[in-house]
């Protein structure tokens, strides 16, 4: 980042700054962070990449996007071709079932090739657009356990105080 910024200084300076892909800071990822879970393997999107968009359609046939389902201070959960997740409700948290008899529809295959994940899987975008988490059906308790960690509670669930009690 220091040698970006001092790179677009100097051009500056001369009269020659041109903003590319690089400012725009796009490719940045976060892979090997704390705050990336991947618990299965395979191609496509990781914990811890900036999350694609693709359209898609919703349930009554109306397009809309990816970037759309994210948009706003919440966390989304997507899941591809999955029943409806073995996870606790939580406020900041929004679940979409991504197939055929889900509440989105990928129609053209845009979100499969982008994200790569098999039926069943999940992934958890952040609310700054980043993938957090990337689990099979098995990897739920991760999921509750990261999700929990990241202070995304469930509902009813109460913290306790530092002495331990309630």
């Amino acid at each position: 980042m220091l040698g970006l910024s001092t790179r677009l200084l100097d051009e500056m300076k001369e009269g020659t700054m041109r903003r590319g892909r690089a400012t725009r800071q796009l490719d940045l990822g976060y892979p090997d962070s704390s705050l990336a879970l991947q618990t299965r393997l395979g191609n496509g999107v990781r914990a811890g990449d900036r999350a694609p968009d693709a359209p898609l359609r919703g349930a009554g046939g109306q397009p809309t996007r990816l970037f759309s389902l994210f948009r706003g201070p919440h966390w989304t959960l997507l899941g591809f071709e999955a029943g409806r997740p073995a996870i606790a409700p939580r406020p900041h948290l929004r679940v979409h079932i991504v197939g055929p008899r889900g509440d989105v529809v990928d129609g053209c295959g845009h979100f499969r090739d982008a994200y790569g994940l098999s039926p069943g899987e999940w992934v958890l975008v952040r609310p700054d657009g980043y993938v957090g988490a990337i689990v099979g059906a098995g990897g739920i308790p991760a999921l509750e356990r990261y999700l929990a960690e990241a202070g995304v509670t469930a509902l009813g669930w109460r913290a306790r105080s530092v002495s331990g009690s309630k």
